[in-house]
């Protein structure tokens, strides 16, 4: 009578499968290294279940120290952003003010201008208007002298 035992041991998330096969009626010694290496199998299984296991503990903590880590990211993130919006609204404020100074300056500066422009043209015709007197003195003047130089002229004739 020739009695087999044979069964399969399969690891849950390991992906191994061992294949075992006794056979009773045979040698005690035969059944014995079938046993042994049964148990060896057995136990490399259970090893790389433990090692499995141990290996996806560490992943999840890592897992979570990257998922606390990314949190921290784009919350930083977020509060860059704010600062970047408000000192970028600050800026554009500031540029704004500027350019309405800068603006009040040139209209200042061009209503100076036109002032000192109007003062100027007023003080060249003013300046025209002397020289034209000037003119007509001295054409006075002239024939004042020329006039006085006829009399004089006359009056030395008269004397003689």
């Amino acid at each position: 009578m020739d009695n087999k035992t044979t069964g399969t041991l399969e690891g849950s998330n390991t992906g191994f499968r061992i294949t075992y096969n006794f056979q009773s009626p045979g040698p005690a010694v035969l059944c014995s290294v079938h046993q042994l290496e049964f148990k060896t199998s057995l136990l490399e299984v259970v090893e790389e279940l433990h090692i499995c296991r141990a290996a996806e503990s560490r992943y999840e903590e890592q897992i979570s120290k990257l998922v606390v880590e990314k949190q921290e990211l784009e919350w930083q993130k977020e509060s860059i952003q704010h600062q970047y919006n408000a000192l970028s609204s600050q800026h554009e404020e500031t540029i704004i003010s500027l350019k309405k100074q800068f603006q009040t300056q040139v209209n200042a500066a061009e209503e100076e201008k036109g002032k000192f422009q109007l003062s100027s043209e007023a003080k060249e015709r003013e300046i025209n208007g002397l020289k034209d007197e000037l003119k007509v003195l001295q054409v006075s003047k002239y024939n004042l002298e020329k006039k006085l130089s006829e009399l004089e002229q006359k009056w030395m004739k008269q004397q003689d």
